[in-house]
């Protein structure tokens, strides 16, 4: 067992912004029994322990710096991680209960008893647990400091309380409070379809539900390139020929009729890659096929630019979005680029036959 008390009250009183003598206020003594207790020279009562670990929002085991074995604070959090999964579990919400009673102002145990209750509050229909999931949340939120899970923020935090807010069927709550946490727009799609499941207006779901389409384009370009260059670099080409065939559709019917728009240049630049791909599976005429597609969207695009996020399908025209892209100042130097990148000599070859013959027209 090890103690680290005097130094504990030093690192949070100051993570907290207190000076000593702040805290000795807050606590009714003096300075001087503040800076013994940093110090090591005096250790303060029980009472005053149990109040410095509500303020500082950690658990007593954490402020005294106790480190219990396997069977303390870190197996309970791996068991409550578990039984999140467990559907056989024998009586696990009694278990829930057992770590809170022993680590109440722990952030993971919180954290992980919120979702243990809301999975079983969900899957039963059970308002009760919901609510106890919410008030957990609440909890977790306050102890967010204590937290070292990059995967969890005060942004997932309250996306948690805002899906058990709908699951107690008080759905402008969740949007209240997806609308004030929503960083980089992280909760447009929710909230939008949430607007537009519930409103009596669902035409306030539009600008949200548009944004949340826009974001999306741009992971999906993200997730579908790095993918292929994943199979670019293990030869795969079974899987990046898939790949293209599930993505390519994406972006022609995201167009509305015959309009431009700024994802013809990301069309362009994979069926580019589709040419590759195909070259190397030995069918060089369906390669040739895919760049000359590729150059008949680029030649599109290029005749009548358009980077404005409404030219797509389903965007409001009352959204104002820029698409901003590094494949070249036209579609028709992003394919230049995109096959010379390639660096396969055949796709070099049969690009530059194809160019020629558009000079020649």
């Amino acid at each position: 067992m090890k103690l680290s008390l005097a130094q504990n009250i030093s690192r949070l009183r100051k993570e907290s912004g207190m000076t000593q003598e702040r805290l000795a206020e807050t606590l009714g003594v003096s300075f001087a029994a503040v800076s013994k207790w940093e110090r090591g020279a005096a250790t303060p009562e029980l009472g005053l322990i149990v109040e410095m670990a509500d303020l500082f929002g950690v658990s007593v085991d954490s402020l005294l710096g106790y480190e219990a074995g396997r069977n303390g604070q870190a197996a309970l959090v791996e068991r409550l991680k578990d039984l999140v999964h467990d559907l056989e579990a024998e009586d696990p919400l009694a278990q829930v209960e057992d770590a809170l009673r022993r680590y109440p102002n722990c952030f993971e145990i919180v954290y992980h008893s919120a979702i243990n209750y809301r999975g079983r509050g969900i899957r039963r229909g059970d308002t009760a647990c919901n609510q106890r999931a919410l008030e957990l949340f609440r909890h977790a939120s306050c102890l967010i400091g204590q937290n070292t899970d990059p995967e969890i923020s005060e942004t997932s935090l309250h996306q948690e309380m805002a899906q058990t807010c709908l699951a107690l069927d008080d759905w402008e709550k969740a949007a209240e409070i997806l609308k004030t946490h929503n960083p980089c727009r992280l909760n447009h799609a929710l909230i939008g379809q949430i607007l537009a499941s519930w409103s009596n207006d669902p035409q306030q779901a539009l600008p949200y539900l548009s944004g949340a389409l826009l974001d999306m384009l741009v992971a999906h370009t993200q997730i579908v390139t790095g993918y292929l260059n994943l199979y670019e670099k293990t030869a795969d080409w079974d899987n990046a020929a898939a790949l293209l065939d599930w993505a390519l559709p994406f972006y022609s019917r995201l167009n509305r009729p015959g309009e431009a728009a700024f994802t013809d240049k990301c069309e362009a630049m994979l069926w580019a890659l589709r040419a590759d791909v195909w070259l190397r599976q030995g069918r060089p005429d369906q390669a040739e096929d895919c760049l000359r597609r590729a150059l008949a969207i680029a030649r599109r695009f290029d005749a009548a630019p358009c980077y404005d996020g409404t030219s797509l399908r389903f965007v409001a025209r009352v959204a104002k979005a820029t698409a901003l892209d590094d494949l070249g100042p036209t579609a028709r130097e992003g394919l230049d680029r995109t096959v010379a990148e390639q660096n396969y000599p055949e796709l070099t070859e049969l690009w530059r036959r194809i160019s020629c013959e558009e000079e020649a027209e």
